[in-house]
């Protein structure tokens, strides 16, 4: 399997390379990308299954190519296990829904669009499997460097952001002031051991420690991924990146990108600097249900879909983020709270890269309907309108569907810490639900006399591949929530490499 693992590495780049130097005509682009995603998809979803039902999964690394002056080593490492694997199978996912939703028939996208796209994937695959520390961040900086392309080159100015560039620069200055930190972090770790410890060995390094460099070190890496994910606070980039940036570009941002974020929380934080956590724990839980209510809050006044869905995903990130501050320290909940945490990223993922995608396609200039202009859109869009409610139904963590577990388990944990915690993100979470379905009514629902916008120029209805995918993505929500030990039980297995002291395997 360590070559399914290597696999997964090199085909987004062989990919990205494809699209950017191999002559292809306009018209094909759209569909080799979208035949080169199911691909990768399968491959990847097969791997990452088979990691899941493995009891300590795989890993490959090479001597042929480590680092070794003056002293210091670091070998390449990859791993995948029952952890990661719902990271990495999320990844495999999302293309396809994206390539296939958002295909370009009209062609106006050129070569350089698939490669920043493949590019991101790749980067996105090397963050999320990587052990050694400086791959990791070799791959996190690669999928800013992917996105500032991807968006410099295609994005378009929006709502709330006239012009493009000032938004990117913002997007970029805050990335770079959580990502050189964490650097400074990781330089610190290497330095004390005069290698490379990897992911797990970390904790072994930062135990040895004295406790203020430990809490420097533990700063830089909570930077770091807090404005990835991000945390309230840290998410002045958010919603005008996403008004500017390319739909597909968007909806992997918020379906993969922002688990950056929520994957150092799970494989870093918790396991290397529990200590710190703890330390810091009631003010962390509070500035993570801040953000719960905070989103939820901002989702009522939005007028149009695409805000809407930013400011509710920050709310759901931030609870992902409860989970992991109450979990840590927790006894018998930590393994509880950190499994629902896993869960959120993989269904929240799920949900995001649908609704995001079916937000660019209910008007063909890729705009976001905004609950001013249309209404009654159900009639001349059944099948966009019905997989869309499903999708809010999934976002709001309707019982029967996959989000509802991941929560609950966060809830839980919650509890334990104080009542009051699941008292307000709860709240919280039915506000951002009340919000979206809100949303649907306005604009999908009643007369279609009424709308602003004729049915000539509303986008056409999804085709029978479209709602092929769709349907898919259905059948996961469904699987995952009448049955969630599907998930459940091999994250929960993996999850038990969080002790007093990190990694146990």
């Amino acid at each position: 399997m360590t070559s399914s693992l290597l696999a997964i590495l090199v085909l987004p780049i062989l990919g990205a390379l494809f699209f950017a130097f191999y002559p292809v005509k306009p018209k094909s682009l759209s569909a080799l990308a979208a035949i080169f995603s199911y691909c990768y998809s399968a491959l990847t979803s097969l791997t990452a299954i088979l990691a899941l039902a493995s009891d300590s999964g795989f890993s490959i690394q090479s001597r042929a190519f480590h680092l070794g002056v003056s002293g210091f080593e670091m070998i390449p490492r990859f791993f995948l296990d029952g952890c990661n694997a719902s990271f990495v199978l999320l990844l495999g996912l999302c293309p396809p829904v994206v390539f296939t939703l958002l295909r370009d028939r009209e062609c106006r996208y050129g070569k350089s669009y698939y490669a920043c796209a493949f590019a991101l994937v790749a980067a996105l695959a090397g963050v999320f499997t990587s052990d050694s520390l400086l791959l990791f961040y070799f791959f996190w900086e690669a999928a800013l460097i992917a996105v500032y392309f991807w968006i410099g080159l295609y994005g378009k100015p929006g709502f709330h952001a006239p012009r493009v560039y000032p938004v990117l620069l913002r997007f970029v200055l805050f990335t770079l002031a959580g990502s050189l930190p964490m650097l400074v972090s990781i330089a610190a770790v290497c330095a004390a051991d005069l290698r490379d410890p990897g992911l797990h060995g970390l904790a072994a390094v930062v135990s040895r420690m004295a406790p203020n460099v430990r809490l420097w070190v533990f700063g830089g890496f909570l930077l770091g991924f807090s404005v990835k994910l991000p945390l309230l606070g840290f998410h002045g980039w958010l919603r005008d990146t996403y008004n500017v940036a390319p739909p597909a570009c968007r909806a992997l941002l918020s379906a993969a990108m922002s688990k950056m974020g929520a994957f150092g929380l799970i494989m870093i934080l918790a396991p290397s600097f529990s200590g710190e956590i703890l330390r810091f724990a009631p003010q962390l839980q509070i500035l993570a249900v801040m953000g719960v209510v905070y989103g939820a809050m901002l989702t009522l006044a939005q007028e149009r879909l695409i805000d809407l869905l930013a400011y509710g995903s920050l709310s759901h990130l931030s609870l992902l983020a409860l989970g992991v501050f109450t979990a840590v320290g927790a006894g018998d909940a930590a393994t509880t709270g950190l499994s629902g945490s896993v869960l959120l990223v993989f269904n929240h993922g799920l949900i995001m890269v649908l609704l995001f995608s079916l937000d660019a396609r209910v008007l063909p200039g890729e705009e976001s309907p905004d609950k001013g202009l249309l209404t009654g859109l159900r009639g001349r869009q059944r099948r966009l309108t019905a997989f869309l409610l499903l999708a809010i139904f999934a976002s709001a963590s309707l019982p029967g569907l996959s989000n509802f577990v991941g929560e609950i388990l966060i809830y839980f944990a919650a509890f334990q810490a104080s009542p009051w915690l699941v008292f307000f993100a709860a709240s919280g979470a039915l506000i951002g639900a009340g919000a979206l379905v809100r949303f649907f009514h306005s604009v999908f629902l009643g007369s279609s006399s009424s709308a602003g916008r004729s049915e000539a120029i509303l986008s056409r209805d999804l085709d029978a591949g479209e709602t092929a995918i769709a349907l898919v993505l259905a059948a996961i929500w469904l699987a995952l929530g009448l049955y969630p030990m599907l998930l459940l039980h091999p994250v929960e297995r993996a999850i038990l490499f969080l002790d007093p002291v990190g990694w146990t395997g």
